[in-house]
């Protein structure tokens, strides 16, 4: 283990519960809530400072923090002596329903705004990378539409309608418009050939092949659900079926697959590509997989049981990024703008994976993980560069805005909520129901929380039991 990287996790966790509480901190004194204390950490103070009205303090368990406002505690019996006397200058209470929403935003907001500036960061000091895929033809897939062109595995690509083929992800012409088609020359053994890629029609919606003339009718104006297109291309590179990334907590890792291993057999199918890899796991018919790798020259298998990773089956490894990618150099004005949209749809793709959590789609037992896990991650991110850390704080500090903005009583989210009552009732909740509220979201939280421990050390323990010497 190295320390460097340990003091790097920590300290960069630190932060980002630390610029998320003072978001809190600076919305509440900018609307004169006052703060009684605002701690870094729980557990036991190691050093304390008040300053003015605020107690300023450090904690022994780097994990989380507080800002704990005068008049806004609604634990144990605090709330019923709270209400029971009229709301004091400088209480969080005494502010009106729409301050209190922006404190209670400032935090999340905070984590949002933390995140846009690391990637800015990162675009503007090491550039914006370049993926490059040569034009190198992997695993095909069957009923793809290139192979239907008649295209395999090894050929070549050098035109598409007339234009040179430098790099599969900007040959966008590769995949033709509906109900067209795109010409391809490619060599193979040494022979220039064409192939014709040719896409269908565009797939109905459910309500455009409806028998409801009402669902037909909205539709037709370009309303209702978008249509569901399985096409698959079947163009990607050829790469070599070697593990980059193994991810913690996911079930390869804790089978005892390790980065550097070389898969070769999948239920006894042999794979020779990372895109037939792919392909293979995602089509199994079962979701235990026997797989056979190579490990310093010695052969190994292990049994590894899928899951769903919110998209389709997986068991939660990548392959090795051979080539360095190529970074291109932005203005400051790209960086954020990039930066801007990579926030906005990270955020979108973390929304869609928490909605399918809580709605059963992909299973909340397999896919939670708790702070153990999530500073192992951080970890792991550290030993490959500072970029890849500074990534994933980015992220996490992503998954922290969409998390505390969620309607559950004990996070931003749920006193928000509260909050949007009071202002359209013009009169606030009442302290029964504020109570019955909180005690709910209480159990919530801890049933969560004590999923993700469990899942933490559940995935320490099988990782360490799997762990192949």
């Amino acid at each position: 283990m190295n320390i460097i990287h340990l003091v790097e996790v920590v300290l960069f966790f630190s932060f980002m519960i630390f610029i998320h509480e003072s978001g809190h901190f600076m919305a509440a004194r900018f609307f004169n809530v006052e703060v009684e204390e605002f701690a870094l950490g729980f557990g036991p103070t190691l050093f304390a400072r008040q300053w003015g009205k605020t107690l300023y303090a450090v904690r022994g368990i780097p994990l989380g923090g507080f800002c704990k406002m005068k008049g806004g505690d609604l634990s144990s019996n605090s709330a019923e002596e709270m209400h029971a006397k009229a709301p004091e200058g400088g209480d969080f209470l005494f502010a009106s329903w729409w301050k209190r929403i922006v404190i209670l935003l400032a935090g999340p907001g905070m984590n949002y705004i933390s995140a846009l500036l690391f990637i800015a960061m990162l675009f503007t000091f090491s550039g914006e990378p370049m993926e490059i895929a040569q034009p190198l033809l992997g695993f095909v897939p069957p009923n793809s539409l290139a192979e239907k062109a008649g295209l395999k595995a090894g050929d070549l690509l050098l035109t598409v309608n007339g234009k040179v083929i430098d790099n599969l992800n900007t040959a966008d012409d590769l995949l033709p418009d509906y109900g067209k088609s795109s010409v391809v020359t490619y060599q193979r053994n040494n022979k220039v050939e064409t192939a014709t890629i040719e896409r269908g029609s565009k797939p109905l919606t459910d309500w455009q092949a409806s028998d409801n003339g009402f669902l037909k009718f909205l539709a037709s104006l370009g309303l209702g659900p978008a249509p569901i297109d399985t096409t698959v291309l079947g163009i990607v590179e050829k790469e070599n079926p070697v593990v980059g990334q193994a991810v913690l907590g996911n079930p390869a890792r804790n089978a005892g697959i390790q980065e550097g291993d070389k898969i070769t057999k999948i239920n006894g199918q042999k794979v020779s590509d990372w895109s037939e890899l792919a392909y293979v796991i995602r089509n199994a018919q079962t979701d235990s997989l026997q797989i056979e790798f190579i490990r310093d020259k010695a052969v190994h298998m292990v049994t590894v049981q899928r899951i769903f990773n919110g998209y389709f089956k997986a068991i939660g490894i990548s392959p090795v990024d051979n080539d360095k990618p190529v970074m291109k150099k932005v203005s400051v004005f790209t960086a954020f703008a990039d930066s801007g949209t990579f926030t906005i749809n990270m955020s979108k793709n973390l929304f869609d994976g928490i909605v399918k959590l809580f709605t059963g789609q992909v299973s909340l037992k397999d896919n939670v993980a708790g702070p153990v896990t999530i500073m192992r991650l951080m970890y792991q991110q550290a030993s490959q560069g500072w970029r890849d850390l500074i990534h994933s704080v980015a992220v996490i500090s992503l998954v922290l805005f969409i998390m505390n903005l969620l309607p559950i009583p004990v996070v931003d989210g749920g006193q928000i909520v509260l909050c949007l009552i009071e202002g359209i009732k013009r009169s606030p909740v009442s302290v029964k129901v504020q109570m019955v509220y909180q005690q709910i979201g209480f159990v919530l939280v801890v049933c969560l929380m004590a999923l993700t421990i469990f899942n933490d050390f559940k995935n320490i323990f099988l990782e360490m039991h799997n762990h192949i010497h």
